[in-house]
């Protein structure tokens, strides 16, 4: 009897997650080709724009956004044509500063972000 219901015994076949490649591997592709797409069209840095070499130069020194919005409205309100001047030199940065100090009336955050900033230039 052993022997008899050996050979009738039906094989069934079991799925162990193939369906799941099915849906993985285009999604995979799919990411792999954004990724391409991004590398190849990113936009290069600005650097022949006075605000985009201020920016450049505020990356370099590893200064953030607060830091470098100072920067922005101190050179605005200064009237300085080229931006990255007040990056030259401490005397420069001070005209720039004091000349801005009737129009922003700095605030106590604002004194310890300039303080920060003379730091990351000229220290």
């Amino acid at each position: 009897m052993a022997e008899v219901s050996l050979e009738y015994r039906e094989e069934v076949a079991t799925s162990t997650g193939n369906g799941a490649w099915y849906l993985l591997i285009p999604v995979v592709a799919i990411a792999i080709g954004f990724l391409a797409f991004k590398c190849v069209n990113r936009e290069p840095p600005v650097l022949n724009t006075p605000s985009g070499m201020l920016h450049e130069l505020c990356r370099a020194h590893r200064i953030g956004s607060a830091g470098r919005t100072l920067l922005e409205r101190i050179v605005e309100e200064a009237e300085i044509q080229h931006p990255a001047i007040v990056c030259i030199g401490e005397s420069q940065f001070e005209k720039a500063v004091e000349k801005a100090r009737p129009m922003i009336k700095y605030t106590r955050k604002q004194e310890s972000t300039l303080g920060t900033l003379r730091r990351k230039l000229f220290a």
